[in-house]
């Protein structure tokens, strides 16, 4: 599979020389500031310390202290990091950090599972579920969606996931989302603002690629859920 040209929201590209394992990057990786060992995982590459969020309101330049921003670290902080508006700053994966790796070919259901470990908890699949879990919750955090975009071998497209987050308290009408190493925006892969998750336009064109002999491949994130990210008790790495 040649990917080179690929670019992904949430997981790692296989061929980062900045974000991969530091068993698998390689003697010409270029060397982060320091190394997180994982048990069960190996050493993941962090380009300055965990920042957690104090805030929600879509303020791209104070959010995190600015780390999602490319005057900081915002190549290092992808979907998964905004959505939980924690900047790891090592390009988290779900359930890393807790010693768990989305197998190659992950579902949605993978996904969850991983940022289940990380604190996350599973709210429903439409905006009145999360106002219910809301009105159950006895402690305070935000929402986030996801997206997952399956895997599709006539495209030679292995799959991703993607995050927003609800950047309102009810009705859950303003939402935001980073795309892989990409600046923050409120508005989806069109255009458009980002009123639903679950109604926006996930399509995104990668452009003319050597799989496809030039032609542009275009691929779809499809919506999967919605979770909650609880203000104590998560991390991600």
């Amino acid at each position: 599979m040649t990917t080179s040209r690929l670019k992904f929201s949430g997981r790692v590209h296989p061929e980062s020389k900045f974000h991969q394992l530091r068993a698998e990057a390689g003697p010409d990786h270029v060397i982060p500031p320091t190394w997180v060992p994982i048990p069960g995982v190996g050493e993941v590459a962090q380009y300055s310390p965990t920042v957690f969020g104090k805030s929600i309101a879509y303020d791209p330049p104070n959010n995190c202290e600015g780390n999602f921003m490319s005057a900081k670290f915002q190549p290092n902080n992808n979907c998964y990091a905004y959505g939980t508006n924690i900047a790891s700053n090592s390009f988290p994966q779900p359930g890393r950090i807790n010693g768990y790796l989305l197998p190659s070919n992950f579902t949605g259901a993978d996904v969850v599972k991983g940022a289940t470990m990380d604190g996350l908890r599973v709210a429903g699949n439409t905006i009145d579920d999360i106002g219910e879990h809301a009105d159950a919750a006895t402690s305070a955090g935000h929402y986030v969606g996801l997206m997952i975009s399956a895997p599709d071998s006539s495209l030679d497209w292995p799959g991703d996931y993607h995050w927003c987050r609800c950047d309102v308290g009810a009705p859950y009408n303003s939402w935001s989302q980073k795309d892989g190493s990409d600046q923050v925006t409120n508005f989806d892969f069109a255009g458009n603002p980002i009123i639903y998750p679950s109604e926006a336009n996930w399509t995104v064109n990668q452009g003319p690629t050597p799989q496809l002999n030039k032609d542009d491949m275009v691929v779809s994130y499809i919506f999967y859920t919605y979770m909650f990210v609880p203000n104590q008790g998560v991390n991600i790495i």
